[in-house]
């Protein structure tokens, strides 16, 4: 069974998507997270001025959640909330209790489009993000006339154990690829892979959406595919078109 190599946290839904294809995943989290401004935060959900929330990743969602009351914040039951992956759509339904919308927009580029189309002008969003956030989606609906007030809740920072679990990959686990989950994860990658000989660095490397790729590739790495949607049955296919592709020209 092939190996591949995903810089996440672990996740069933992944293993045994990998696994159902005869591949094994192996999860390394490239990223610690700290929990910042919840008090604030908290505050914000009992305003009744925002026409909904934004909440691009996990970790937003979680902040969110380590503040959350049902009763105290019924407010946002009928209000407007944005993700961009199915995943974070369950997570928010799981923790919070509310449905999400644009879970099938994949990207924060589509989901600007999407609200914009949504929304009106002057419309107000909260939107808990994190200290390495893109601002590709605040300036697309800023220019669209959308408000947002944008509240860092979480602060990301590299692994303690990355360097070692790399120099593990490297020596025991063979694997045949790699997937990147965040651009600030490819970057804690490669500045450790650069302080050792290894044969990582080689191996063909794919990307769970644009802003990923892009920073792969702006570390001078060529991107071997890129996931249509942000979930684990479309990275699979990225990675099967590529060895197919590769089998095919051999």
């Amino acid at each position: 069974m092939k190996k591949v190599v995903l810089f996440k946290s672990l996740s069933e839904d992944y293993k045994k998507a990998f696994s159902d294809h005869n591949y094994e995943a192996i999860f390394v989290e490239p990223l610690e997270f700290v929990f910042i401004n919840l008090q604030e935060l908290s505050e914000k959900l009992q305003q009744n001025d925002y026409d909904g929330i934004i909440l691009t990743s996990p970790r937003a969602i979680e902040a969110v959640s380590k503040c959350w009351s049902p009763s105290k914040f019924v407010i946002w039951n009928t209000k407007r909330v944005y993700t961009v992956g199915e995943a974070s759509s369950r997570k928010i339904k799981q923790l919070l209790g509310l449905d999400a919308l644009g879970e099938t927009s994949g990207s924060a580029e589509n989901l600007a489009k999407v609200m914009s189309s949504e929304n009106a002008v002057s419309s107000k969003f909260l939107y808990p993000c994190g200290n390495l956030r893109s601002e590709i989606l605040p300036n697309v609906l800023q220019g669209a006339g959308i408000t947002i007030d944008a509240l860092t809740v979480y602060e990301t920072k590299e692994n303690e154990h990355l360097r070692e679990s790399l120099i593990d990959l490297n020596n025991n686990i063979n694997p045949c690829c790699m997937v990147f989950f965040s651009p600030s994860g490819c970057e804690y990658i490669y500045r450790q892979l650069q302080t050792f000989n290894n044969k990582l660095s080689i191996l063909p490397h794919f990307a769970i959406g644009n802003s990923t790729a892009h920073k792969i590739e702006n570390l001078g790495v060529e991107i071997a595919g890129v996931a249509a949607k942000p979930k684990a049955e479309s990275v699979i296919e990225s990675v099967q078109l590529y060895f197919r592709t590769l089998e095919a020209c051999s």
